[in-house]
């Protein structure tokens, strides 16, 4: 159901290797050449529903994740209803608008493949997800931990799960106030706050399983279930944070599936961790019986809360420090062309004026652009559009 992709590295079909382990364990599953078919998503009835599909890659693995494109991908009711999805590039498949789903109505995913191969889930029942009581969050020693609280007051819901998606502001070490622009001829001019390199916005995506039921409790009351921690003075909390956490509502075989998947990707690495185990998706391959799918369809609706964190609330230490002094360069063109263009090593930052008589410029302070340069650090100026400051 998520949207993390998954690295699904055949750990689901007991593919991992405990190499602490004296003896090894040796997987009796043979991934096909293309990796096994990974569908994330959830069929929702209140926001948008989004597919990916991507594939399975051998482990060690490596950061790509192969995706599916091309194919075709549509909600089936057993009303005889259809909804399709429109492929979205990158394995992504969503719905133009909100699909007009009915509690009453149990639905499934078709997927058929460009290379002719065909999929389909399970009927599943569509389960109404209860709302946030709130996402709170306490502030200890200078780390921030995040958790989820809910309630269903019909006690139905039991099982759930969460995703987050977390966006922070952070500055960089000086502010440009100057850039080089290549000519003809090569130059420094004031940059425009346009082109500003002093804020930027980074994202992090939650990449786990984040699951809990109350099966054990009299009531379905879920009570602080931790969502993600902030160690101190981290650079996340050093302007502005803010996380949207979504929840789903999940049936018990659902959960089960997710934390069978949960155990295998999280918990294993050691000889006392919980064995590699195999699991049994909803979805199946109807032109090959014997392909193994992985993913669960789960259908119903998605709540979600978002909230704010700002540098007062949480006191940081967090000051992002040049590693060197600025230097000065000087204003010749092969300097500049050398320094801030072709190499890019450094970045202007302002003029450096000679003695009097003023109103010229006998250089410029810069220093490494790795520490001027917010976009260096992995985020990006473009504020978000939800960005409410």
């Amino acid at each position: 159901m998520s949207k993390k992709r998954i690295k699904i590295l055949l750990c689901f079909f007991s593919v991992v290797v405990l190499w602490r382990c004296k003896d090894p364990y040796i997987s009796p599953y043979k991934s096909p050449v293309t990796g096994y078919l990974v569908v994330e998503g959830y069929i929702s009835g209140n926001t948008a529903t989004q597919f990916t599909l991507s594939h399975s890659i051998e482990l060690p693995g490596d950061s790509t994740i192969p995706t599916e494109d091309g194919a075709t991908v549509q909600v089936e009711g057993n009303d005889n209803t259809v909804h399709p999805l429109v492929g979205q590039g990158n394995g992504v498949y969503s719905s133009i608008d909100t699909l007009a789903l009915s509690p009453q109505v149990q639905y499934r995913l078709r997927i058929g493949r460009s290379n002719g191969e065909q999929y389909l889930s399970n009927f599943v029942q569509y389960k109404p997800t209860p709302p946030f009581d709130s996402v709170s969050w306490v502030n200890t020693d200078g780390a921030v931990q995040i958790y989820a609280n809910t309630h269903d007051p019909t006690n139905n819901t039991r099982y759930y799960q969460w995703e987050y998606y977390q966006t922070w502001e952070y500055n960089s070490s000086e502010q440009s106030l100057y850039m080089y622009v290549p000519g003809p001829p090569p130059q420094v001019i004031w940059r425009p706050d346009s082109l500003q390199i002093y804020t930027c916005y980074q994202n992090l995506n939650s990449t786990n399983l984040l699951l809990g039921n109350t099966t054990k409790l009299a009531q379905d009351v879920v009570y602080e279930a931790p969502l993600v921690s902030i160690p101190p003075n981290s650079v996340q909390i050093s302007v502005l944070y803010t996380i949207l956490v979504k929840q789903y509502a999940l049936t018990a075989d659902g959960y089960n599936f997710l934390s069978i998947m949960q155990k295998n990707t999280e918990s294993l690495g050691s000889i006392f961790d919980v064995q590699p185990s195999g699991t049994v998706s909803n979805i199946q391959c109807l032109t090959n019986p014997k392909e193994e799918v992985i993913g669960w369809i789960s259908a119903g609706t998605v709540q979600s809360q978002r909230i704010w964190i700002t540098r007062a609330q949480v006191p940081s230490t967090y000051y992002y420090e040049c590693q060197k002094p600025d230097t000065i360069l000087g204003q010749d063109s092969a300097t500049i062309t050398n320094d801030f263009g072709s190499s890019g090593i450094f970045t202007p930052i302002f003029f450096v004026a000679p003695p009097p008589p003023p109103g010229e410029i006998s250089g410029w302070d810069a220093n490494y652009s790795g520490c001027v340069d917010c976009r260096l650090q992995g985020g990006t100026t473009t504020k978000p559009s939800f960005w409410i400051y």
